[in-house]
Order: C-alpha cells, then sequence, then structure tokens
C-alpha cells in the first residue's frame, strides 16, 4: 500500500505542476517551451499513477498488463517532451518545430506498432512482467524492441544535445546539463542491456534476466533495475537544477545578507549614536516599497555606505599616535594575527569617540585615516564586520549608554 501511496502522490504532484503551466498558457504566458513542459508533465504524471500496484490491479482486472502498456507509452511520451524541450537548449526557437515533427512522426508510428504488438499478443496479469514470455511470444518481443528502439534513440539524442550545449552553458544550466548527460548515459546502458536480454532469450530461448533480491546483486540486476534507477535520479536532478539552483543560491545569499546586516549593527549603532546624520532620512518612496523592511542587499548597502560616512566624519579625530599605540597593545595583549588589524580599527575608533564626544579634534599633521575601503563591496562587508564585532569587545566611550545594542531592531 505504500508504494501505492508513493506512486500516486508523486502522480498527482507531476499534474499540479502541468495544471499549473496550463494556467499559465491561458492567462497568456506562451513560451514556447510550455508545450513540452506540459506534455512531459502529463505524460509523467500518468506513468506513475498507472504503475501504482493498486491501479495495476484494477487496470489488470479489465485487461491483462494494460498498466505496462499504459505506463511504457506515458514513458515514450514523456521522451519526446523532454527532447522537445531540450531542443530550444540546442537550437534557435524558429528551428524547432521543423526539428520536431520527424520525432513526433516516429512516436506516433512507435505507439501504434506497440498497440498493434500488445494487441496480437497474450499478456499475462499482474504487473506485466514479459521475460521469459519472448520465445513463445515473439510479438511481446517485438513490442519490447519497439519500446526500447525508440526510447533508445531519444536518449542517444539527449546525450548528443546535452553534450553540444554543456560548454556553451552557464553556472546551473551546466551543472543540469552535466546531469542530464550522466542520466541519459546510464538509462542508454539500461536499454543496451534490455534490447540483449530480449534478443538472446528470443534466439535462445533461455531466460536473459533472472530474479534480483536487490537493485545492485549482480551486473544483470544492475544494469536492469539500478542503472534504470539512477538514470531517472540523475535526469530528475538535471531538470531541476537550473530552475531550483539560483533560487537557493539567492535564499543562501539573503540570508548571508541578513546576518551581515546584523553583524554590522553594532558598529554602525555606535557610530549613529555619536553622529545621527549617518542615516539615510530623506529616501525615495518608490525605493524603500520594495526594500525588505529587515535585511535585504539594499538595506545592507546602506549600512555599510552609513559607517563609511561615519568614519569620514570621524577622521579628524583619530590619531596616528593612537594607532602605534593600539598596534602594539595588541600583540601585547596576545590578539590572533588574523584579528589584529580589525582589533586595532576598532580601538582607533573607540578612542576618536571619545574625542569626538569632548568635541578635542587632532591637529592636521596628527591625524590618520581609516583603513582603504574594499574595491569589492563583500570583502568590505567581511571586514566592517570583523571591525564590528571587535567593536563590541571594547568598553564604551565615556558618556555613552550603559548598554551597547548587539542586534538590530
Amino acid at each position: 500500500m505504500g508504494v501505492s501511496v508513493l506512486f500516486l502522490a508523486t502522480g498527482f504532484v507531476v499534474f499540479s505542476v502541468a495544471g499549473y503551466r496550463i494556467v499559465l498558457w491561458t492567462r497568456g504566458r506562451r513560451r514556447p517551451t510550455e508545450i513540452p513542459l506540459i506534455t512531459l508533465a502529463c505524460a509523467l504524471g500518468t506513468a506513475f499513477i498507472t504503475l501504482a500496484p493498486v491501479v495495476q490491479a484494477a487496470e489488470s482486472a479489465l485487461l491483462p498488463s494494460l498498466g505496462r502498456l499504459l505506463s511504457n507509452m506515458c514513458t515514450l511520451v514523456a521522451a519526446f517532451g523532454f527532447l522537445h524541450l531540450m531542443l530550444y537548449v540546442g537550437h534557435p526557437a524558429e528551428q524547432v518545430p521543423s526539428k520536431v515533427r520527424p520525432r513526433l512522426l516516429a512516436l506516433l508510428l512507435t505507439l501504434v506498432g506497440m498497440i498493434a504488438m500488445f494487441a496480437l499478443s497474450t499478456p499475462p496479469g499482474g504487473t506485466g512482467v514479459f521475460t521469459g514470455l519472448y520465445a513463445t511470444q515473439p510479438t511481446l518481443a517485438a513490442y519490447t524492441l519497439l519500446y526500447s528502439l525508440y526510447l533508445g534513440t531519444a536518449v542517444l539524442e539527449l546525450i548528443v544535445l546535452t553534450m553540444s550545449s554543456i560548454r556553451y552553458a552557464r553556472t546551473w544550466l551546466r551543472a543540469g546539463m552535466v546531469l542530464l548527460a550522466i542520466g541519459s548515459t546510464l538509462a542508454a546502458g539500461y536499454l543496451a542491456h534490455k534490447l540483449w536480454s530480449v534478443l538472446s532469450e528470443l534466439l535462445t530461448g533461455a531466460v536473459a534476466e533472472p530474479y534480483c533480491p536487490s537493485a545492485f546483486a549482480t551486473i544483470d540486476c544492475t544494469f536492469a533495475i539500478g542503472l534504470p534507477a539512477l538514470s531517472v535520479l540523475a535526469i530528475v536532478l538535471g531538470a531541476a537544477v537550473p530552475t531550483l539552483g539560483p533560487r537557493c543560491e539567492q535564499l543562501v545569499r539573503s540570508l548571508s545578507q541578513r546576518r551581515s546586516y546584523r553583524r554590522l549593527y553594532p558598529l554602525w549603532h555606535t557610530l549613529h549614536t555619536a553622529m545621527p546624520s549617518i542615516a539615510f532620512t530623506g529616501e525615495d518612496p518608490a525605493r524603500t516599497a520594495t526594500t525588505p523592511e529587515r535585511g535585504g542587499s539594499e538595506q545592507l548597502y546602506r549600512r555599510v555606505v552609513g559607517i563609511r560616512d561615519g568614519l569620514l566624519l570621524l577622521r579628524p579625530y583619530r590619531s596616528a599616535e593612537d594607532t602605534r599605540a593600539h598596534q602594539a597593545a595588541v600583540q601585547r595583549d596576545g590578539v590572533a594575527e588574523q584579528d589584529r588589524a580589525a582589533t586595532v580599527e576598532a580601538r582607533d575608533i573607540h578612542t576618536a569617540l571619545s574625542r569626538h564626544r569632548r568635541d578635542t579634534p587632532i591637529s592636521d599633521g596628527e591625524r590618520t585615516r581609516a583603513a582603504e575601503p574594499y574595491d569589492d563591496l563583500t570583502d568590505e562587508i567581511s571586514w566592517l564586520v570583523r571591525v564590528s564585532e571587535a567593536l563590541t569587545k571594547q568598553p564604551l566611550p565615556a558618556g555613552t549608554d550603559d548598554e551597547r545594542p548587539q542586534h538590530p531592531y
């Protein structure tokens, strides 16, 4: 029962994807790739549902091995849909319709041939296992050969399309293409073994596909069960990676930006308390309306700009003598070498803020500048985060509140 639930649930999920694509199509989003996607999803959904054991039992009550016929036909339609989709990757969109027509004709002829061979046979009941019947029923062998030849041709073409497109694809699409090529190669190995098994049984009468206790129990079991399972997994991942990869990357980037935004808060708050003018107060509502209330790349960027503005305003209060004293102090205090520069900068800021509150600037000849900003924003954020964390370890400048908030509001 558990297998039936899994297959039925998967089928309905795939059908929901097809329904979503159909809704987009009816609402005017008529991209050329929508039709093959809808075809692929509908065929896969039907294949999963017809393969569910509970459905196969009902199908066999109507016609022996009907589930095998329906699932095999849906598999070929799904392969055609996937091949149709991949043609848009390897060829200009205007060339695809002319390339699809002969492949569609081949699919229709194969399906008609399979139905004819199935009708001329006496297939077994249950799940439609034809092994051991090819020698006595050559029509079942012809059925399986037609299925394997069409699917094998489609798989080989997928290998060619993916291999020719890999070097032109970028990042996630390239990763998807690599997985598709691997999955297609595994499928080709499975189909080659399938053809050999059918022909061997047809010619010798010996059953070439023994019972398999597990997917990788023997070499034959690996080709018959293990390879198709791994092939489907690789192809599904390859199809999903180009779509889900950028979204996952964006999610990780967003979480990282949010974390940096929070870690910069002690430094920003300390500077803002002393110099409220560094805050963005007169912002364009059209811009702020699309900015997340907390975090986000634009918020993080504005926080970095505010911190840099504050450091510029502190320049008249920074002393080169203080910097030298702080450099000697961090060595004396045993601060880790990778943290020394940030600790010195934090102590310089701490001392400069004390002077700023007393309004006792340094003469021009004795001033020192803040650390130069990095050209790369990511490196700049990383540097300021280290300074912010080092600043939280410094005592509060005189005349400030008793607490320094550690997290953003």
